[in-house]
């Protein structure tokens, strides 16, 4: 069963503060996501989309796995290949 993308509060709110956002409104000004968006990532209400955390990885200048609770690794992606020449 896959787990759920989930946006890592924590490190959005670091970069936010980071960069003097201090509020969700702030947050959505430099991202150009809705207000209620950035609320509802924030609580774990809502599941980032693809578009919305490329857009907050921009904005602060930081990775998707940064952001991103949940992504699968490379490495467990694509199962090793054993006793190929």
């Amino acid at each position: 069963m896959k787990k759920p993308l989930r946006l890592k509060a924590d490190v959005l709110n670091q970069k936010a503060e980071a960069a003097g956002d201090l509020t969700m409104y702030d947050i959505a000004q430099r991202t150009g996501v809705r207000e209620s968006t950035i609320s509802r990532l924030l609580s774990g209400r809502t599941t980032p989309t693809l578009s919305t955390l490329a857009a907050v990885a921009t904005a602060y200048g930081t990775t998707l796995d940064e952001l991103v609770d949940g992504l699968i690794q490379p490495s467990a992606a694509v199962p090793a290949q054993r006793g190929a020449a």
